[in-house]
């Protein structure tokens, strides 16, 4: 049989549905490619293999059509994000505060994608607490791209992108405060998928549980790999105070007949300077769609100016809010940038957060007012591809000043609103690494999002499996 690793989680699933091949031997074929592929990325920080092997033994063990029809996971092997506790599987957070929790009890996300039949095979490396757009942290260290482990995987979700670029895995979870899929999905050559929000539901054991601008997702290699696993999260949850109700597993897929979709493009989003080779691989994405036989049209979209500005003080007010109690010896174990966020929300004012909800209210009504004339809005993903790691993230893009925090990714606006959007591979920029574009949808409209990056993805097929190397 050919290496299995490579395929995609579609085409394993019907592998396994027609027993040619064992869940057992699914979980350790990937199993050994983590050992010996993954020394050079640190994607995974835990391996779960004994309680992977366990579940997949079950599973071969339970066989049946009832199963198989109830579990649309069925045998396939998944990597959790290192934010999402897993039952007896140490739960680090990317911080030295949590270095050796072992929960007692599964997220209810982990519980839900366990009863759709996934073997979960580990967790994967991410930042403390999520807090950046590069994955490193003082007890794992970095996680590096796969297509140059010189280079960064982004973050937050950094190690569930470059394991299943590399095929460690068919695909992952993640989570998306700030755009912590749809960063690593862009800068690794993946699918990112940031559902509308409360459509995947958040209940209270989750880190930042119940926040207005968190959502859990698919990170995969293909678009129908991300839908198979968006599906599989997605649905009510009465204890999630944010969930919304269920929609027809068949509206997910509506085939838009491509001449009724009108596609806004806004390479900046009105406040961002973009380098010139992701606006070539951008512009030319929106070509495809015009060739296929959507309208599409340059719209400048005119965000507030203190956009960025809000979205730090609403997230440090989170973070304060979870960990500004701290005793001094704890709060002595977070890394210094944690640290410096979580005393910038300390020190807000009722007044201050008043304001941003106001301004917060703003980037949802210039979305609104886009929305109103186009079906969809599609821009870059992030204004810059990977960079190496010595460099750290960009302070200057074509002789713009930005914030290396958040001045180079065009993702936090659209936590802001709670749109749908998905990164999806859309050529490469300098030195060959990979490029992606974010597709916008109005809140619910998660399938048109999908329908579109699919036929994206057949029009400019891209390498599902990235070839290592190091410049």
């Amino acid at each position: 049989m050919d290496d299995i690793t490579r395929l995609s989680a579609q085409d394993l699933a019907r592998l396994i549905r027609t027993r040619e091949i064992s869940c057992r031997e699914v979980v350790e074929t990937f199993l050994a490619k983590i050992e010996t592929h993954d020394r050079d990325i640190n994607a995974f920080c835990t391996i779960s293999a004994d309680l992977a092997l366990m579940a997949a033994d079950d599973l071969d063990r339970s066989f049946g059509p009832d199963q198989l029809g109830s579990r649309p996971l069925f045998g396939l092997p998944i990597a959790l994000k290192d934010l999402t506790p897993t039952a007896g599987i140490r739960t680090t957070r990317g911080s030295r505060l949590f270095e050796h929790w072992i929960p007692d009890a599964d997220a209810d996300l982990v519980r839900r994608l366990k009863q759709k039949g996934a073997i979960v095979i580990g967790k994967t490396n991410t930042p403390e607490f999520g807090h950046k757009a590069v994955t490193d942290n003082a007890i794992f260290g970095s996680t590096s791209n796969p297509w140059d482990i010189s280079r960064v995987a982004g973050g937050s979700s950094g190690g569930s992108a470059a394991a299943v670029v590399a095929g460690l895995v068919p695909f992952a979870e993640g989570s998306d405060g700030a755009g912590s899929l749809r960063i690593p999905a862009s800068l690794c050559g993946a699918v990112g998928f940031k559902p509308t929000f409360g459509r995947v539901p958040d209940v209270a054991q989750s880190f930042f549980s119940h926040s207005p601008f968190l959502h859990n997702g698919p990170i995969a290699r293909t678009v129908g790999d991300a839908a198979l696993l968006y599906r599989a999260m997605a649905g009510p949850e009465g204890r999630s105070m944010y969930s919304v109700p269920d929609v027809a597993a068949d509206a997910l897929w509506c085939k838009t007949p491509l001449s009724n979709v009108k596609l806004a493009f806004c390479a900046t989003l009105g406040l961002f300077p973009v380098r010139k080779d992701v606006l070539a691989a951008t512009k030319a994405a929106a070509g495809i769609f015009q060739s296929l036989g959507c309208h599409v049209e340059e719209f400048d979209l005119v965000l507030p100016d203190e956009t960025e500005a809000i979205f730090m003080d609403l997230w440090c007010a989170k973070l304060a809010g979870l960990y500004g109690d701290l005793a001094p010896r704890e709060f002595a174990l977070l890394d210094p940038v944690v640290q410096g966020l979580i005393e910038q929300g300390r020190a807000l004012t009722m007044m201050r957060l008043g304001q941003a909800t106001k301004i917060r209210d703003k980037v949802w009504q210039e979305m609104y007012r886009m929305f109103a004339s186009f079906d969809a809005l599609i821009c870059p993903t992030t204004a810059v591809t990977a960079f190496h790691q010595k460099d750290g993230p960009p302070s200057d893009i074509d002789g713009h000043r930005i914030d290396p925090l958040l001045g180079w990714v065009l993702t936090y606006p659209f936590n802001l609103t709670g749109h749908p959007v998905i990164s999806v591979p859309c050529g490469r920029g300098e030195e060959r690494m990979p490029v992606g574009l974010q597709i916008v949808g109005r809140r619910f409209e998660d399938d048109l999002v999908l329908d579109l990056a699919e036929k994206l993805e057949a029009a400019r097929p891209w390498p599902q499996i990235a070839e290592m190397h190091k410049t």
